[in-house]
């Protein structure tokens, strides 16, 4: 009796070791040879989720409030000519701060519910891209959110320029998946403002990154 039961016992345990053999072989495969299409995946649902966040926070903040005439100020000789190019670091600050705060809120808000990745995935098939239970990853903002301000010039006519002012929000985004985990980094520029200025634009600011230096005087 005690053989019979050491030999099923025997069994048993080989049985074991097989089942474990395979499940560590199959993760194995899906670490080095399959992870990789699944990461694409989520790269592609973490950067689209970032995009939209920037976009809402640059809406929300910047088109219903934010004037030319708030950030840039235009100051000219008696005679008219112009003769500098202000920015007005504290509203500049103000939005940038406001800005980063806004954009790291929608990302949160966003991505609350995880990003979706479908067991079919880990396959590779493209007939199971898709498919099959949903397995939730977790996705957050990482760091502080950075606001890059840029300028640039272009004539319009006779003595006129058009003055265009960009804002670039650069945001990193971790997320972590079973077998791995991986940051992105985004990077999206927006316009935010821009004016006619009628007048001859100094050169230093026309051909130089001088203005573009004052915007992002104060940093966030």
């Amino acid at each position: 009796m005690h053989l019979v039961k050491s030999i099923k016992n025997n069994k048993i345990v080989k049985r074991i070791i097989c089942i474990c053999a395979c499940l560590l072989i199959f993760l194995l495969i899906t670490i080095i040879f399959i992870n990789p299409i699944v990461l694409d995946g989520v790269e592609f649902q973490a950067k689209s989720i970032t995009s939209r966040a920037m976009n809402s926070s640059v809406s929300d903040v910047v088109m219903n409030s934010i004037m030319y005439d708030d950030l840039v100020n235009i100051i000219s000789d008696e005679f008219g000519n112009i003769t500098m190019i202000q920015a007005n670091s504290l509203e500049i600050n103000n939005l940038s701060r406001d800005l980063a705060q806004a954009c790291e809120i929608r990302i949160e808000e966003y991505s609350k519910n995880g990003l979706n990745v479908h067991m079919g995935d880990f396959l590779g098939l493209p007939i199971l891209v898709g498919r099959g239970p949903v397995l939730k990853v977790k996705m957050w903002p990482i760091g502080s959110i950075g606001c890059v301000f840029r300028s640039q010039f272009n004539t319009a006519g006779i003595n006129q320029t058009v003055h265009k002012i960009y804002v670039g929000l650069d945001a990193t985004v971790g997320v972590v998946l079973p077998f791995a985990s991986k940051n992105y980094q985004m990077r999206q520029e927006v316009l935010i403002s821009e004016s006619v200025i009628v007048g001859q634009v100094p050169e230093v600011y026309l051909q130089s990154d001088t203005l573009d230096t004052l915007l992002n005087f104060v940093p966030y």
